[in-house]
């Protein structure tokens, strides 16, 4: 895997790019062309990825690396069987050959020169797509003419950050930091910890549309994450690791980068739950203080933990507050997770003691105002 791009390649990918309309981006598979079969839920989910190897007579020989699925050439037209069948693959858009086996010949005069989009998915015995939760499987490269290094698979970094809006909060002289939530509880943080459990950008081609339900809730807003988990397809931009960040002092952190494939990203997936491996009593958030309201000046202490997890897919907005429909992975992706300090506490009602219900309140109220803002390219 390569880590590091020659400066004249990479300048010429991003010129390539750059010359496209970014809301076209580049030409991908409609997958409404065929239906999608999920497979049943009590099989493992198969996986796929592409390698390229320059063929020295011309273009490339592609070679499917798969997990979870058998090539069955023999039982086309028969009845679907899991995790069996064949696969399709398309050049820019359009079906250009039907696989039988690992290995295929890509003729070099059916790519253009500069970059182009390879993308292959797993195909039932009569023709439908292999799915999960609605999503088609396979994988989605792009692939560059103009590379002479051996590997012409186009490979970028997603680089993370987490991050604090303060908005009407501010930080306490004694330590900690302060905010009146919507209730009208003044309330004084000066401990506690939240952990990152999943963070990772979602391919476009995972986003399933198929569903007029989920196309009416994903023009509704944000999408919960069932059982607090994305995906059940492996996903190259996910965090290695779970983060734990303090609360007493809310700052910027820098979390990790990934090396990616998949040409380009439709939304994210941001998840809060106990740190990964952790097994009983330990907690997705814990946070202390003391409240107080202008009615009562006497200050009350609270100390709320929490094992729940929340999650959702969210959508990507430009630095400038533009949403994004889609961002390419050229030039890199530099992406911030920025939760709201100022209303983090709305919707706890301190009086009545209830730290369970304070605790899915909070996570529920910091996932919900995350903003994912994508920087670079």
């Amino acid at each position: 895997m390569r880590l590091i791009r020659p400066l004249l390649l990479a300048a010429a990918v991003v010129a390539v790019i750059a010359a496209w309309p970014q809301d076209l981006s580049i030409p991908a598979v409609d997958h409404s062309q065929h239906p999608i079969v999920d497979v049943p839920v009590d099989q493992p989910v198969p996986s796929l990825t592409i390698r390229l190897v320059p063929d020295m007579m011309d273009g490339f020989n592609v070679f499917l690396d798969t997990r979870n699925f058998r090539f069955t050439p023999e039982n086309v037209g028969n009845t679907n069987i899991s995790n069996e069948g064949h696969a399709h693959l398309y050049l820019n858009g359009e079906k250009v050959a039907r696989l039988y086996s690992p290995w295929h010949h890509l003729s070099g005069k059916l790519l253009r020169e500069g970059i182009n989009r390879l993308e292959v998915e797993f195909s039932t015995n009569d023709h439908s797509v292999w799915g999960a939760a609605g999503a088609p499987i396979g994988a989605d490269v792009l692939i560059n003419t103009l590379d002479d290094d051996g590997d012409p698979i186009v490979r970028e970094e997603v680089r993370y950050t987490l991050d604090w809006d303060w908005g009407l909060a501010k930080r306490h002289p004694s330590g900690g930091w302060v905010v009146r939530n919507d209730l009208g509880y003044d309330v004084h943080v000066t401990g506690g910890r939240l952990v990152t459990r999943n963070l990772e950008l979602v391919p476009c081609h995972e986003v399933p549309d198929s569903s007029p339900l989920a196309r009416l809730m994903r023009r509704l807003g944000p999408v919960p994450a069932l059982a607090g988990h994305s995906s059940l397809i492996p996903n190259e931009s996910k965090i290695s690791k779970s983060y734990e960040e303090p609360l007493s002092t809310p700052e910027s952190t820098f979390l990790e980068g990934r090396l990616v494939t998949d040409p380009e990203y439709c939304r994210a997936h941001y998840l809060i739950a106990r740190p990964t491996g952790s097994g009983p009593g330990a907690y997705a958030l814990e946070v202390e203080g003391t409240w107080n309201r202008e009615s009562d000046p006497k200050r009350q202490p609270f100390h709320i933990q929490s094992p729940a997890a929340y999650g959702q897919f969210l959508s990507l907005f430009s630095s400038d507050g533009g949403r994004l429909a889609r961002r390419t992975i050229v030039g890199g992706i530099e992406m911030t997770v920025r939760r709201s300090l100022a209303t983090m506490f709305d919707g706890v009602e301190f009086a009545d003691g209830n730290a369970d219900a304070a605790g899915r309140q909070i996570m529920r109220t910091i996932v919900a105002g995350t903003e994912l803002l994508v920087q670079g390219g």
